[in-house]
Order: structure tokens, then sequence, then C-alpha cells
């Protein structure tokens, strides 16, 4: 959500390096099967719902299209087992990664 909220200030310092820091860490917690981890040293452990928050990250900040893709397209397919499949805010992040319309600062509105 960090990175999410960058959008609207990117000529403020903070911003600048809230969003270098969280892209870095990005980048190490990226997993080459399709998803970003829980933290780098989990690399197994894989939240459907955090990854679409990511995916929403990135997309306000027009950056790794690609693994924003391959995320979605992993978790289309991927299910845990758990209560979080079946939780309705999964469902609506989802949504959310996949059109996030006006969650995007320079969207235009309807």
């Amino acid at each position: 959500m960090m990175l999410w909220m960058t959008q609207f200030f990117p000529d403020e310092t903070w911003a600048q390096t809230q969003r270098r820091r969280s892209l870095a860490m990005l980048d190490r917690m990226w997993m080459p099967q399709g998803y970003f981890c829980r933290e780098p040293y989990l690399p197994d452990v894989r939240i459907a719902f955090a990854n679409y928050g990511v995916s929403v990250g990135l997309q306000a900040v027009d950056a790794m299209p690609e693994r924003i893709a391959r995320l979605n397209a992993y978790f289309d397919a991927y299910r845990s087992g758990d209560e979080y499949d079946r939780e309705a805010i999964t469902h609506v992040m989802s949504c959310n990664s996949h059109f996030p319309g006006l969650l995007l600062r320079d969207e235009p509105g309807p």
C-alpha cells in the first residue's frame, strides 16, 4: 500500500525513497514460478491477497508489468486450499489487480 501511496506524491522525497526501497525489496521477493513470496526468507509462502495488493502498487507506479501479468495468471489457477480461497476480499483484490481503474491516479474518470 505504501508503494500505491507514492503515486499521489511522486515528487516528494519520502515517496521517491519509499518507491525505490519497495521496488528493490519486491525484486528480491519475486519467485520465478510467478508470485511474490511473503518474505525473502519464506520463498514458498504465497498469499494471493498480498500479491494482488502488490500488483495494484506496481501498476500505480508503472513498474514490472511482466510480473503483474505473471502473478495474475499464477493466482488465476493457484488454490491454497485454506479459507483465503473462499474469502470475498481475496476475490475483490483479484478484480482490483486485473482492473485497477480509478485506484490509479492517472486513470481517466467516467
